[in-house]
């Protein structure tokens, strides 16, 4: 459950959003004070938002708190978004989380500026690390949490854009901590159980600078997007990347559809299962989403080339009334058991959403 809201506060503006959540599985932990969101499992009860906006000036707007980011198209892949925690609590779902800190926001013409400074590290939540969501299947081994210390400092990014016509360019940079952990697993400290044995994996995490350009531009009916990120890291294990897309948008009545190719041009000295934002490259985004009179839909199929697995999403809202919403959907992973998705192929699941807004 989401409670939100809003209310001005003289020039500025006030946002906050409680989450109340209660699940069966252990993706959810104990009650506890963890306003940061770093422990391994989200508290049933949280801080969602909680930002107020104010403005300096004519065109620059500064947000202090915690606040949702997002540089990259949604059900797309951007390297703008690297520096972004997710939750992975559902294995098949893209959500952000959101982070603490301070973000400017300018434009000048057709200059656009944003700046973020993050006062501490969120880590990605990863979903419990055994059974069909396990990401390294070995028979009779059972991956168990181990520890979690994330850094205390956290990352500044900054992104500048501009319209030229048909064109739009922008450049972004960031430096600090990667949210996205490296697991390790600690072989030495193997626990016997009835059925194989117990694996501890703990998480660590990598500092990380980069920098990136991107340039779009209206053809036809389609919006065409390239990126380009050289990524730096002196981790002996996460190294050095140059991730690359291309992308098409277009839209078709009241629905969108969004194509991206995205790759990363240096290799891998880890299993890219282990790498998480990067697991599936070089791979293929294909995402149609529509609203219809009755409610929206929505189709999403990632497939990562290396090893031909995947994953294909499917939804339906139908609005039932002015307050209630029923929400089926369907999430089918498929092929090869040595690609970051065909190894969670047990992990395909049906879901029934309902809702009521008020």
């Amino acid at each position: 459950m989401l409670l939100t809201g809003e209310a001005p506060l003289g020039p500025a503006r006030l946002s906050l959003t409680l989450r109340a959540e209660e699940a069966t599985s252990k993706d959810v932990g104990r009650l506890e004070w963890d306003p940061a969101d770093r422990d391994l499992r989200r508290t049933p009860l949280s801080i969602r938002e909680a930002w107020v906006r104010v403005p300096l000036a004519s065109g620059l707007d500064v947000t202090l708190g915690r606040q949702t980011l997002g540089w990259g198209k949604t059900d797309g892949y951007s390297p703008a978004d690297g520096f972004l925690p997710r939750d992975l609590g559902n294995p098949s779902a893209d959500e952000k989380l959101p982070v603490w800190g301070m973000r400017a926001q300018g434009t000048a013409g057709a200059f656009r500026a944003d700046a973020f400074w993050a006062v501490t590290t969120t880590p990605w939540r990863l979903p419990i690390l055994e059974g069909r969501n396990a990401p390294l299947p070995v028979p009779s081994a059972f991956l168990v949490d181990g520890a979690q210390r994330p850094p205390r400092d956290g990352f500044g990014a900054v992104r500048l854009l501009a319209s030229f016509g048909n064109w739009d360019v922008g450049l972004w940079g960031r430096a600090g901590v990667r949210p996205a952990p490296l697991l390790v697993f600690r072989l030495d400290s193997v626990t016997p159980v009835p059925d194989g044995f117990e694996i501890p994996v703990d998480r660590r995490f990598a500092r990380e600078q980069g920098l990136g350009g991107e340039v779009s531009r209206v053809v036809g009916g389609f919006v065409v997007r390239a990126e380009l990120a050289a990524l730096f890291s002196k981790d002996p294990e996460l190294g050095d990347a140059i991730l690359w897309t291309l992308g098409a948008e277009r839209a078709f009545g009241d629905g969108t559809l969004l194509v991206t190719f995205a790759a990363n041009a240096r290799p891998v000295r880890v299993p890219k299962a282990l790498l998480l934002d990067r697991a599936f490259l070089p791979g293929l985004i294909a995402a149609w989403t529509r609203t219809e009179d009755w409610g929206s839909w929505r189709l999403v199929w990632t497939q990562a080339l290396e090893h031909g697995d995947g994953l294909a999403r499917a939804e339906a809202g139908w609005n039932l009334t002015d307050v209630w919403r029923l929400t089926p959907g369907l999430e089918l992973l498929y092929g090869s058991s040595s690609g970051p998705f065909g190894a969670r192929k047990k992990g395909s699941r049906a879901t029934l959403d309902v809702r009521r807004s008020w």
